[in-house]
């Protein structure tokens, strides 16, 4: 995993006139090719891990194409402030890493967490369980 010195921050359009603007951590890997390293909020035209094409324009960069998808498989939930701020969520997201995923919360409570496509964990459930477990 690259260090957070490593990536650079990327206003990526994907309206092609500079007005749905998304402002992205990437790893620039040649003049207009980068890969997304975190999870993009507004659009599902990439995802964290996808390698894309760009034309720069102007400030922005206009999103061209996905050359190679993501190795890693999105979920997503809306947490409550109390399994948000738990032990049992910090715990899990130990757990994340050691599985070779990535976490993200965003907006408070939405909790974002990528794992390898070929993985046999079952984060449903294991989310699942936190949630019971605070609520208790």
């Amino acid at each position: 995993m690259k260090s957070i010195q490593d990536f650079i921050e990327l206003q990526l359009c994907f309206d092609g006139v500079g007005r749905e603007v998304e402002v992205l951590d990437v790893i620039q890997l040649d003049d207009d090719i980068y890969r997304i390293e975190e999870n993009p909020v507004f659009t599902e035209n990439v995802a964290f891990g996808d390698v894309i094409r760009v034309k720069p324009s102007n400030d922005v960069s206009l999103y061209i194409e996905t050359i190679e998808k993501s190795r890693y498989t999105r979920h997503n939930w809306l947490l409550s402030k109390e399994v948000i701020y738990s032990v049992e969520l910090k715990i899990l997201k130990n757990k994340i890493r050691n599985w070779q995923g990535k976490s993200q919360q965003v907006f408070g409570g939405i909790f974002i967490v990528n794992l390898p496509a070929d993985t046999e964990v079952d984060i449903n459930n294991e989310v699942q369980k936190v949630i019971e477990t605070v609520q208790k």
